[in-house]
């Protein structure tokens, strides 16, 4: 009976051991696949600018006892395992928080670092994920071979500005005017052409004039801050120039006038006055010097003369010199009674700049005809003020003229006018210069007037062909 108990208690063991042990193994393998690492979201590419940090993060969930691995996919390169750092590359660390978080992080980020980098979990069989590390470089612009930011040429030639650039992705050069104003592009066949911005590493600039002068901005872009930029000043030697907007000035006693002269040089001329034949005029209590600059070629002189007498009347000259040249411009004073009335309708101007900046500056022939198109247009200017300024006073000067013819045959400036100023045609000019600008002209060719008379000139005749008939025929006339 008792052996009996003993075998039936050896075959259950027997029998619960056979029940409990694949339920033991299916048990294991459940719970070994349920806790194996896994990685909680994939791991981000990176772009990182070239110098910066960069940081590969490593997200693993129930990692235990297995570890995290850092490799270069392309070279092979192991980075890190674990905690510890395998490279010999100084910029490289690793850290992690608590067993989820294992980050890679490269410092001061090179050319060379760029490529795919592989989070490695040493599973069986292993476990990875891959993010690609993209260096980006902002633009720069490379140095030219001369390191100088300033081009001197001559009006009339031709240059070249250069702005090369590199960076990663490949930079935009954009060009630009400092001051605003457009750039002007001239073609082969003399066609210009005008741009705000211009896009292109070469910029080149044919027949250059005075007005292309300035300076010249070059910006490399990328879409990688910051924006890389170069300054270049141009400067553009031409012989002075000097237009005189009134050369001929009427006052009367007591007044106050002011001449000017507007000047266009580089380099930058002195500028001075000189009265009659070579008194240098000085600021002071009688007359009053001062310039204006308009722009880095172009001012504008000016002379102020206080309280107008008789020793003011003359010729007064505004001078320009440089390294390049010398000009003058003309400028007449007179007193207002000793201007004949028919000249106030004047509508003419002498313009010496023009010949003078043909003659020193050497211009071709294309040259010589845009300037004096230039100064046609500049003369219909002047001739539309001239004719609205007559307009208004048309009227008192014909009033005027006939008071001084029933005088003493003199005529002064227009009523209400104090200060005139008039421009002259040289053909006018030459004219008036030739009769010395005096009545006394205008009078003795008068005393000649009655021998033309019909009456007269038939007297004349008849005295000699028939000297007896003479008194009777004179009688019926």
């Amino acid at each position: 009976m008792k052996s009996n108990w003993s075998a039936a208690s050896f075959n259950s063991k027997w029998t619960l051991s056979f029940i409990l042990l694949p339920w033991l193994f299916i048990s294991m393998a459940v719970t070994e696949s349920r806790y194996l690492p896994e990685f909680e979201r994939p791991l981000p590419n990176q772009t990182v600018t070239l110098g910066a940090e960069a940081v590969l993060s490593c997200h693993v969930a129930h990692l235990g006892g297995y570890k995290v691995g850092w490799i270069k996919s392309d070279s092979k390169a192991i980075q890190a395992i674990h905690t510890h750092v395998i490279t010999h590359n100084t910029r490289v660390t690793v850290r992690h928080f608590g067993h989820t978080v294992w980050q890679l992080i490269i410092a001061d980020v090179q050319r060379e670092d760029e490529g795919l980098f592989m989070c490695q979990i040493n599973t069986d069989p292993m476990k990875s994920q891959v993010a690609y590390l993209r260096v980006v470089v902002p633009p720069e612009i490379e140095p030219t071979d001369s390191n100088s930011n300033d081009v001197m040429t001559s009006e009339g030639s031709s240059i070249k500005l250069g702005c090369k650039a590199k960076g990663d992705p490949t930079p935009v050069v954009r060009w630009h005017r400092e001051d605003g104003e457009d750039i002007t592009m001239r073609t082969v066949n003399g066609e210009r052409l005008r741009f705000a911005t211009y896009e292109g590493e070469t910029l080149s600039l044919i027949r250059i004039s005075r007005l292309d002068m300035g300076t010249y901005v070059c910006t490399a872009s990328n879409g990688i801050p910051p924006v890389a930029s170069r300054r270049i000043t141009v400067n553009i030697n031409f012989n002075p120039v000097i237009n005189v907007p009134n050369q001929l000035i009427w006052s009367t006693q007591g007044n106050n006038f002011t001449m000017e002269c507007n000047v266009e040089a580089f380099p930058r001329s002195v500028n001075y006055w000189i009265r009659g034949d070579g008194e240098l005029i000085i600021s002071g209590s009688k007359f009053g010097v001062s310039e204006v600059r308009d722009s880095i070629f172009a001012s504008r002189m000016a002379l102020t003369v206080h309280s107008f007498e008789k020793s003011d009347i003359g010729k007064y000259r505004c001078i320009a010199k440089n390294s390049l040249g010398e000009v003058e411009g003309r400028i007449h004073v007179y007193e207002s009674n000793s201007w004949p009335a028919a000249r106030a309708t004047t509508k003419r101007s002498i313009d010496y700049a023009d010949d003078l900046e043909e003659t020193n500056n050497g211009l071709d022939h294309n040259q010589q005809h845009h300037h004096r198109q230039q100064h046609q247009q500049r003369r219909q200017q002047q001739d539309n003020e001239v004719d609205e300024r007559m307009t208004d006073s048309e009227d008192d000067e014909e009033e005027h003229h006939q008071q001084q013819q029933q005088g003493d045959g003199l005529s002064a400036a227009p009523a209400g006018r104090d200060t005139m100023h008039y421009q002259l045609t040289t053909t006018e000019r030459s004219s008036w210069r030739s009769r010395n600008g005096s009545p006394a002209g205008i009078a003795a060719s008068l005393h000649f007037l009655p021998l033309f008379l019909p009456t007269s000139f038939v007297c004349f005749l008849s005295l000699i062909l028939s000297l007896p008939q003479f008194i009777p025929f004179c009688r019926y006339i």
